[in-house]
This record gives C-alpha cells, structure tokens and sequence, in this order.
C-alpha cells in the first residue's frame, strides 16, 4: 500500500504547475503552498486539493492511497520520472531554511501564469510581489 505524503503531494503539485521552468520557479510555487499551510493549518494534500486552488486538480479528485507506486502514477497521469525527481529536489531545496527562496517568497500565497490571457479574478485585490518569466507570485 503506497500512501501519498506531504512531500509527495508538494512534489505532484511542481510536477503538474511548472513543468518547462526554472527549479527558482518551482520552489517559488511550493513555497506559496508552505506558506497557505501556515496561515490555514492545514496539511499539503488539504492545501493542494482545496477546491480552485491548483487548475489541475479540478479533473483529478484528491486520491491518497493506491496498491503501488504504478497506480500512483497513473492515477495523477506522471509520465516523466525525472521530472517528479526534480519536483521532489524542490521541494526539499524550497524547504530550507536559510535559502534565498524562504526570503524572496515571504508572504506569497498566490500565482498566476503568466500566460493566461486573463488574470485571475482575485489578482487586482492582491499585491505583487515577485514577477518570474512565467509566474506572477502575490501577497494579499
């Protein structure tokens, strides 16, 4: 029985939001989740699942034990092994604590690509932040 961790969840999470990014770029999304985890007190998966927050989970429900590591991966439809291993080193680099990103990423609980032709909704009440080449990170 393989049961999805924290770090598992954070790790899917930078594998489906940036893969084709710098490894800056994802610790800067999993730091907006660590942080959304201190202001709610919730775990990962509660953050990653919560409902509109991650346009990927909308067709994919939350999903926490499988038989094997196989049907985890085909369940949230991983398909490049050495992308999740680069998830997995940022999310452990995103979780250190004299790192560059903890600064850089302090108070930052949202982002937007910024690919998308319309901003999100909830962007014009919040403040940039950072600005990356594909993401706009904000503080509300």
């Amino acid at each position: 029985m393989l049961i999805v961790s924290a770090q598992l969840c954070m790790a899917i999470n930078l594998y489906k939001e940036c893969r084709g990014t710098s490894d800056k770029e994802c610790q800067l999304i999993n730091r907006v989740v660590i942080n959304r985890m201190q202001q709610s007190n919730q775990d990962a998966c509660s953050v990653i699942f919560e409902k509109n927050q991650f346009s990927w989970t909308k067709k994919t429900p939350k999903k926490l034990q499988f038989e094997n590591y196989q049907e985890m991966t085909s369940y949230y439809k991983i398909y490049e092994a050495d992308q999740l291993a680069r998830a997995f080193d940022n999310v452990d680099k995103s979780q250190n604590d004299n790192s560059s990103i903890q600064t850089t990423a302090s108070n930052m609980t949202h982002y937007a690509d910024r690919s998308l032709h319309n901003q999100p909704k909830w962007a014009h009440r919040m403040q940039v932040a950072y600005q990356t080449k594909y993401f706009v990170f904000y503080k509300a």
